[in-house]
């Protein structure tokens, strides 16, 4: 985790691929490799997990598969940080595709256990409401403690593009942001206001919330799948998980000021 200042960190479970990407990005950095063509490689392997979903068969790459998506996730970003290339583009982009994602594996699943389709949006829509309690509270966090600031607690006001952004490919990227994640921004800012007026949000509660992060919630379903247990994932976001998330919130408001 390289977008908090070192005294600022905390343990988070959903970033367990950062070591790896570490060592990927170490080996990119003499090449012309870039945050791109990470972001698009990240994608790929997604795609290429869920098509193996849908042949039910080689579930277990599947699931390794997810696992090197969460990696080449991690050091799409970090290779921009480490060239000192900030992109508002490659930022909109990859929420863009982590959503195409988890669209496809979701879609995937259903089509498998032929599970009804409404069954399949309740679940992705949790799925993402989950992901975006993490990352509203990761956000203030970062705002907090003077971390990056790439992404921003509220997307709505257009972004200030970079040297290298292309303007009107921003443009279209942050609509298509607002599209896919503003409700989700809308719902959980309503659900708690006042996080953004706290002193600062302790490491332990961050550490909590990481179990909400994407790359945890992408670590959940490849392990059901290598268990072949991948029918009940909607059953799980949908209930167990969601229930914990709102515990989570009810934490922060009864016990941190």
């Amino acid at each position: 985790m390289t977008k908090l200042p070192e005294d600022k960190k905390f343990l988070d479970f959903s970033d367990y691929a950062r070591p790896f990407a570490l060592v990927l990005v170490k080996v990119l950095m003499p090449t012309r490799i870039g945050a791109y063509t990470l972001t698009t490689s990240f994608l790929l392997v997604g795609f290429a997990a869920s098509y193996l979903i849908y042949l039910n068969t080689n579930l277990v790459l599947a699931a390794v598969l997810i696992l090197v998506k969460s990696m080449l996730d991690a050091a799409d970003g970090e290779i921009a940080r480490r060239r000192n290339e900030p992109s508002m583009v490659g930022r909109y982009l990859d929420s863009v595709f982590d959503f195409v994602v988890n669209l496809i594996l979701f879609l995937s699943i259903a089509v498998v256990f032929d599970q009804n389709i409404w069954l399949m949006v309740i679940a992705l829509a949790m799925f993402q409401l989950q992901g975006s309690i993490f990352n509203y509270y990761y956000l203030i966090k970062r705002e907090q403690a003077n971390g990056d600031l790439t992404s921003r607690i509220f997307e709505n006001e257009e972004p200030k593009p970079y040297e290298r952004d292309n303007i009107a490919v921003l443009k279209i990227l942050h609509k298509m942001y607002l599209i896919i994640y503003g409700w989700q921004d809308f719902i959980i800012h309503k659900l708690d206001k006042g996080a953004i007026t706290t002193k600062e949000l302790p490491a332990w509660f961050l550490t909590l919330v990481s179990f909400f992060g994407l790359g945890f919630q992408l670590l959940i379903i490849a392990v059901l799948i290598t268990f072949n247990l991948h029918k009940f994932t909607f059953l799980f976001f949908i209930f167990p998980y969601t229930i914990l998330a709102l515990i989570v919130i009810i934490i922060r408001k009864k016990f941190i000021k």
